[in-house]
């Protein structure tokens, strides 16, 4: 996620030359491990693993040799996003172990060589994804990423009053680039976590320089202030300090999985978790911002997990549940042009409309990968049924033709199934209290016991019924 600034034109920015400590150095290589504060957020919370785990599959399934690849080859952010969101999904470290086999001998192509191109986001980004791979992100590929980011965040001066700007811009990022400086809200975020879970010195100025985009009500904004603008701190109501869910989101996220527990990140995640609640919609739905926005699952997804780490565990379920909803499971005789594409997540539902009459368009599918990629993170928090997962046939027997009532139990709230018995079927989706669902299917013709079906993605329950003719 990119958004251009204009090039700095004053303030010389004085960057990190400094390169970790000894013991730093000397650390040994992370192991893989699923996010503790995940584990934490969702004990004690009944949820359902199948729409993770399905979205899971599928996107593991899009990968070219373990990376995303476009139209224009490899997109290196969207294999990152897709790593992260595996490494959530317990029994998927396969493609997180495939994603890092295929990435980290090309880590330089997405970070920067190192010279005259370095990139500050997709290094934070990059040893996120490293961490959670199992890899030291201090010896990547022969890289150090902590030192390469360090390098490309801002110095605290050693006279604050004497170099006020200098003192201002303290612990931003800056890319290095002849193409420009990209560095935004979301890429800060990436560079607090790699630097404090890294132990660098420089991590407290990082933190604290992201504290400062955070405005008034809560949010946090997407793009700093230029270099030479006195004030780095977000101002709500003026230009460049409007609100945006989606760096929120990741803002918070990344806060929590810098496992800072300070004062400051307490309140500001507390501050940010309020806003969210309040931007969320009855349905569970948040809207993203800007010129565009509109109602969808990444960025309901993404803030819906920041409110489950939070454990917000009510708003959390609700935003899993509206982009379960979005997940089209449509199998067995109920099958649509979407079935090969069980555990995909639509952008919006008109996309999910469509693409059940003609298929993913080869030209719509890099959308769907990105909406899944993010939507596996929130579908954490999906609920989980309160029921046994059961069919029963209200009568014992009825005549060919008839239309008799069955009732589903235990579907998970959102959760897409197909009622059938020979020649007739029902789509139907677990109701948002969990409660049973009753249907009539019309029995074939034939003197002889029928069987009535109700399956899922990844399971099946059965009735008989005795038809007469």
């Amino acid at each position: 996620m990119h958004h251009r600034i204009r090039p700095i034109r004053s303030a010389a920015v004085v960057l990190s030359t400094v390169a970790l400590g000894a013991g730093v150095l000397a650390a040994p290589p992370a192991t893989a491990d699923p996010s503790s504060a995940l584990r934490a957020a969702k004990a004690g919370v009944k949820t359902d693993s199948t729409p993770s785990n399905i979205a899971a599959d599928w996107i593991t399934d899009e990968l070219t040799n373990g990376l995303m690849v476009g139209s224009g080859g490899p997109d290196f952010g969207l294999t990152l996003d897709t790593g992260l969101g595996l490494a959530s999904v317990p029994g998927h470290e396969a493609g997180v172990a495939a994603i890092n086999a295929a990435f980290e001998p090309r880590v330089n192509e997405y970070v920067g060589d190192g010279t005259k191109e370095s990139y500050a986001g997709p290094l934070g980004k990059a040893a996120a994804f490293a961490r959670a791979a199992g890899e030291n992100p201090i010896d990547y590929n022969g890289t150090n990423l902590i030192t390469r980011l360090e390098e490309r965040t801002a110095n605290v001066p050693a006279d604050p009053a004497a170099e006020p700007q200098a003192a201002a811009f303290a612990g931003r990022i800056f890319d290095k680039s002849e193409f420009g400086n990209y560095a935004n809200v979301v890429g800060q975020s990436y560079a607090v976590r790699a630097l404090a879970r890294a132990g660098s010195t420089e991590a407290v100025a990082a933190r604290d320089f992201l504290l400062k985009q955070q405005c008034a009500s809560g949010y946090f904004r997407l793009n700093f202030a230029k270099a030479n603008v006195p004030n780095q701190s977000c101002t709500e109501g003026e230009a460049g300090s409007e609100l945006d869910p989606d760096a929120t989101a990741l803002a918070m996220i990344n806060l929590i999985e810098s496992h800072d527990s300070s004062p400051a990140v307490k309140a500001a995640l507390d501050k940010a978790s309020a806003w969210l609640v309040d931007r969320q919609r009855n349905s569970g739905a948040i809207r993203s911002s800007g010129a565009n926005a509109q109602i969808n699952t990444n960025t309901t997804a993404l803030g819906g997990y920041a409110l489950g780490l939070m454990r917000q565990s009510d708003a959390a379920q609700k935003a899993a549940l509206w982009v379960r909803k979005n997940q089209p499971v449509d199998k067995y005789k109920c099958r649509t042009a979407l079935t090969k594409d069980t555990g995909a997540v639509a952008f919006r539902k008109d996309r999910s409309k469509a693409a059940k009459a003609t298929g993913i368009p080869a030209e719509g599918r890099d959308e769907w990968r990105r909406a899944t990629a993010q939507a596996i993170l929130g579908l954490q928090f999906a609920p989980a049924s309160k029921d046994r997962f059961r069919i029963e046939s209200v009568r014992k027997q009825a005549r060919a033709g008839e239309r008799v009532q069955f009732r589903v139990y235990g579907l998970a709230p959102g959760e897409s199934a197909c009622m059938q018995v020979k020649g007739d079927f029902r789509r139907v989706k677990g109701k948002t209290k969990g409660t049973k669902i009753v249907r009539k299917l019309r029995l074939p013709t034939g003197n002889q016991r029928r069987v009535g079906l109700v399956k899922t993605s990844d399971d099946e329950a059965r009735t008989w019924i005795r038809v007469r003719n």
